[in-house]
């Protein structure tokens, strides 16, 4: 079984390594490949990409930057269009093009009304609901931008998802999305819920100290996280602190607001994903306050570390928690954000109960062991095998 892994458009190994995910991200098709799956991956990096292959094992990596490369951003993508026919030896050995997220996604549906290889389309957020939530939570709207990049989006999603052999999401209300907004009744069947996989013997309960009154977040510093209510939900909570962990965007802005408000952030930068369980293990709360989320890995994480988390009551995360069982829900402002960081706090029965539900959840529905099998047997089906 031959499958090719396309990246999202202008995403190298070398992104992957230094955004600390390289080892979370392999670990699936690492597993798969000792069951003579063989991967190659085609990445939109240059030939330091190939500095990674010892971490690799017998997964090939093609990267791509140097048939892409000009000065105009327009030039490359259009350049891109063309790497079916500039890679035709690779494209007509494989058996099943699989998409990492959605961006760059004509390529592959250029290369599968050429060749006729089984196209499996995954995505990890829905890219055009994300399109239109991000729209809603703007200050500074732009209509007309809003509406040409969503008439570009929905053209990319209506060809991918009418091509595909197989589509993989990964919450329930993106599925239901797609097939709404798509019409793809008929394709019921081949669209698949797969959670984020989580290595649940790497994360989980390492029975360490817990630092007392301080709040985690993981992620990225962009405006769809919430941030700025969340820093202002610690005014008045005395003695408590914020450890925030992640780049982006916002970074400045954001030590600036903390500032300005008195408030005690200490933001910690990024780490690669396998040190997280150590860190994770030294917070009683962990918090993600977004506006909205597709499958936040970073929640899966914590909840299979036993940490007590808190959500907003949002698309990506309330599916996943259940307020009061195996978290704790609150709305997107400070006030109640303070509130249920106090709740849970207070409250050690509470706080024991949701963590150990949480751990349940993760190993019943987003284990490594059990998304690899899906995901085996998902091939199997698209290439018409028992």
């Amino acid at each position: 079984m031959r499958i090719l892994i396309t990246f999202t458009y202008g995403v190298s190994l070398e992104q992957w390594f230094t955004s600390g995910i390289i080892y979370r991200e392999l670990e699936l098709y690492k597993r798969l490949s000792q069951r003579n799956v063989n991967y190659s991956l085609l990445t939109y990096g240059d030939l330091k990409d190939l500095n990674y292959t010892p971490i690799l094992g017998e997964i090939k990596v093609i990267p791509v930057k140097k048939y892409i490369t000009s000065k105009i951003s327009h030039f490359k993508f259009l350049k891109s269009l063309i790497l079916p026919i500039r890679l035709k030896h690779l494209f007509s050995r494989i058996d099943i093009i699989k998409t990492n997220q959605m961006q760059g996604n004509l390529i592959v549906c250029i290369a599968k009304l050429l060749f006729r290889k089984k196209l499996i389309v995954r995505c990890g957020w829905e890219w055009l609901r994300t399109h239109i939530s991000n729209y809603k939570i703007k200050e500074n709207k732009n209509y007309i931008k809003y509406v040409l990049r969503y008439i570009w989006m929905y053209m990319i999603e209506f060809i991918s998802y009418k091509l595909a052999d197989g589509i993989i999401l990964t919450n329930k209300r993106d599925i239901h999305f797609i097939i709404k907004t798509f019409r793809l009744e008929n394709k019921k069947e081949k669209i698949k819920l797969f959670y984020n996989f989580i290595n649940t013997d790497l994360f989980k309960n390492l029975g360490i100290a817990k630092k007392d009154k301080t709040v985690l977040f993981i992620g990225r510093l962009t405006e769809e996280k919430n941030l700025f209510n969340l820093i202002k939900a610690f005014r008045g909570l005395n003695n408590f602190s914020l450890d925030i962990i992640g780049k982006g965007p916002l970074e400045n802005k954001l030590k600036n607001e903390s500032k300005n408000l008195g408030v005690k952030v200490n933001f910690l930068g990024v780490y690669p994903n396998n040190k997280l369980p150590e860190i994770i293990n030294q917070y009683q709360i962990y918090i993600l306050p977004s506006y909205y989320e597709g499958n936040p890995k970073t929640l899966l994480e914590a909840m299979s570390c036993e940490v007590a988390c808190i959500g907003t009551d949002v698309l990506g995360i309330n599916n996943i928690i259940r307020h009061g069982i195996n978290g704790f829900l609150c709305a997107t402002n400070p006030e109640s954000i303070k509130s249920a960081i106090l709740e849970v706090y207070k409250d050690q029965e509470l706080r024991d109960k949701i963590s150990k539900n949480a751990r349940k959840f993760i190993l019943d529905n987003c284990s490594l062991d059990s998304i690899t099998e899906k995901e085996f047997q998902f091939y199997k089906s698209v290439l018409g095998e028992k």
